[in-house]
């Protein structure tokens, strides 16, 4: 099982809003096996430390307590991270379809015929939306009267649209909290990017576990990687409508995971997998969610300072987790660090 072949599955699985827990589980079925097919036994997030010691108390109190912080993808380096991608010509012509005096007229001469809505209009809305419909329209005796009203809806609904579509997309981005992973920690890129030109440490963790004892509102992803964003059209259409206060169905809850899956392929490199925390939050809220979990091993920057390695070797003795070192070996070919026991003063680590 590769990242594409779990993109398929991820993409083919469909979760409308209202959908029973039951029938949830089979629809995510080949995406949970996917995960347990994929997820290695080992996964590393990279830290940061900088010459200054007062000013590390977060990421090493972090490891001291066993946390995770997550954090909400506006923060992150990446301006397309978890971006939305939507049409906004396709959705201003679908308005323009639905919001139209032809079709108001059209639907009220199905309903007088004893007809049903469309089915397209009830999966959007919920019964009691549909029920009002229904009565407003049949209400009516001269639906000419509302061709003005209707038109002028229509051109207010396409400028709201213009207007609170790009800020949506924005808003999209503090739904939910993450945290990243990568499957190596030899990459020089990422020891340079995310641990401070190697002057931080990297973490090991066994998410295995949580396959069969899972964090509660919590998932761990692989990342899909594309040369092309994802659209998500139908997720911004439902966030418009909930913001206008219309309690539209989502078409599928598990959307926003989905994007927030799908990077450039120029970050392949990186081999990410994502911890996404969906716990219920306000999207004002600028502060970490927290996680915990216990890391399995802790690896040393090559430039990480004496005083930083000693301070994190007492708190891995006090865990009895395994420590590692990365270095270069100057006789290799490859652009790779390399990875050893961590001897300290005194004292040697044995790693098996």
């Amino acid at each position: 099982m590769n990242r594409d072949e779990f993109a398929n599955r991820l993409h083919a699985s469909v979760v409308p809003e209202g959908t029973s827990e039951e029938e949830m589980k089979k629809i995510l079925f080949p995406v949970s096996e996917a995960i347990f097919q994929m997820m290695p036994n080992a996964l590393f997030r990279y830290r940061p430390l900088n010459n200054d010691l007062k000013n590390n108390n977060q990421q090493i109190d972090a490891f001291k307590n066993d946390a995770l912080f997550a954090v909400t993808a506006d923060r992150f380096n990446d301006p397309y991270d978890t971006l939305v991608r939507y049409d906004q010509e396709e959705i201003i012509r679908s308005v323009n379809a639905i919001v139209s005096y032809e079709t108001v007229e059209g639907m009220k001469a199905w309903l007088a015929q004893g007809k049903d809505l469309p089915e397209e209009v009830k999966q959007i809305f919920p019964v009691d939306i549909i029920a009002f419909l229904k009565n407003a329209l049949m209400s009516i005796d001269d639906i000419s009267v509302l061709k003005d009203k209707i038109e002028e809806s229509r051109c207010n609904m396409v400028n709201l649209i213009e207007t609170y579509f790009p800020i949506l997309t924005e808003t999209a981005k503090k739904y939910s909290t993450m945290a990243c992973f990568s499957e190596s920690v030899k990459s020089v890129l990422m020891w340079s990017h995310y641990a401070n030109s190697h002057q931080g440490f990297a973490l090991e963790y066994n998410f295995r576990p949580t396959l069969e004892k899972p964090i509660r509102n919590v998932g761990l992803y692989p990342v899909i990687y594309d040369d092309e964003r994802m659209d998500v059209s139908h997720y911004m259409a439902w966030s418009f409508l909930k913001m206008l206060g219309i309690e539209a169905n989502n078409p599928d809850i598990t959307s926003f995971i989905k994007l927030a899956l799908h990077k450039s392929s120029i970050w392949a490199y990186e081999k990410e997998w994502r911890m996404i925390d969906c716990t219920l939050r306000d999207i004002t809220d600028t502060k970490p969610s927290k996680i915990l979990y216990k890391p399995v091993a802790i690896y040393y920057g090559r430039h990480i300072s004496k005083e930083h390695k000693e301070l994190l070797h007492e708190i891995a003795q006090s865990k009895s987790i395994k420590e590692y070192e990365m270095y270069i070996d100057y006789t290799a070919p490859e652009y790779e660090m390399k990875v050893r026991g961590y001897r300290s003063i005194g004292h040697i680590v044995i790693n098996g």
